[in-house]
This record gives C-alpha cells, structure tokens and sequence, in this order.
C-alpha cells in the first residue's frame, strides 16, 4: 500500500520539474529562412520580414515584439547593398564609411574588429547612433563576395545588445551571397 503513494509522489514530481521549464521549449529555438535578392540568411523563428525604406535596403527581418508606433522594429537586421561599390575594395568603402560616420560627434564608436563570414574577410563596426529617432547600438559587418559588397546591418537599444547577439549572430553566421 505504501510503494502506491510514493510511486504517484514521484510522477507528480516529474511533471512539476517538467512544467518548470527544465525542458527547452522548441519554439524558441525554431528559425525560418530568407532567399531572394540574391543573399540567404536564416534568423529567429519569432521575427518577421521587415518593411524597409533604408537606402540601398535589400531586405530586413526584426523582433515584431519591439515594433513602435511607426510600426518599425527597434530589433533588427537590415541587409543593405551600397551603390557604386562593385569591384571596389571592401577595406577601402568601409574606412571611407567610418571616416564619414565617426565625423559625426553624436556616433559613438565601440569596437571595431576583422572577422570571417562564409570564409569571407568581412569587417564588424560597433557603434551607437541615432536611428530613426531612438538612440540604437548597432553592429555593422561588411563583407564582399563575387565583388559585391554587402553591410549586415544589427540594430536594437542599448540596453538589449547583448542579449540580442545570439539573433544578430544567426543572421551574421549564416550569411551567403546567392
């Protein structure tokens, strides 16, 4: 009669650490893919395509959860293709970029690095700015592939850029020109 009461104890202990979260939910670790304009990314599976009229804009995805009232995402990623850059140095536009941007005293430049993307030299710029109005830490890598060059463009308030990075990295790592 005893061995019942402890089985059923054990069960009902099993589903509780369950119910708490022990188990990963999948939802938070599904993702969807973008194809068109000649790139491909994955990204997180509870962001959208994002509406963009950003020059040179070849496509955006953001956390539709940030969305203001203009109805743009403060958490995002913009793949932007610069005009006149085909067949130009990546290392030449990019510091022609920055020169240009840092003039600016209101940019403030955090880090800057050379990293790799799709075994490409590409160049990561992290800085803070304001865009669209709000002030938004960004985290800019600059890649050429097939002579075209590419800006990977993170963005997302200050206070949630670290938190961001794993969403920012999805997009960045899995980055290919078509």
């Amino acid at each position: 009669m005893k061995k019942y009461p402890i089985f059923l104890v054990l069960v009902i202990l099993t589903l509780v650490i369950l119910a708490s979260g022990c188990v990963t939910d999948d939802e938070a670790n599904q993702t969807k893919s973008y194809s068109g304009n000649n790139v491909s990314f994955t990204y997180n599976g509870t962001w959208d395509i994002a509406n963009t009229t950003a020059p040179n804009a070849v496509v955006a995805v953001g956390d539709p959860s940030t969305v203001d009232a203009r109805n743009n995402p403060s958490t995002f990623v913009l793949i932007q293709k610069p005009n006149d850059t085909e067949g130009k140095d990546l290392e030449a536009v990019y510091t022609e970029n920055y020169a240009q941007l840092f003039n600016n005293t209101t940019n403030q430049r955090i880090s800057e690095a050379n990293i790799t993307v799709n075994n490409n030299k590409a160049f990561e710029n992290v800085y803070i700015t304001n865009y669209g109005g709000y002030e938004t830490q960004m985290r800019a890598v600059w890649v050429s592939q097939n002579g075209v060059i590419y800006v990977i463009l993170c963005g997302t308030i200050p206070n949630n850029f670290e938190k961001e990075q794993s969403n920012f990295d999805l997009v960045i790592n899995s980055f290919k020109v078509l």
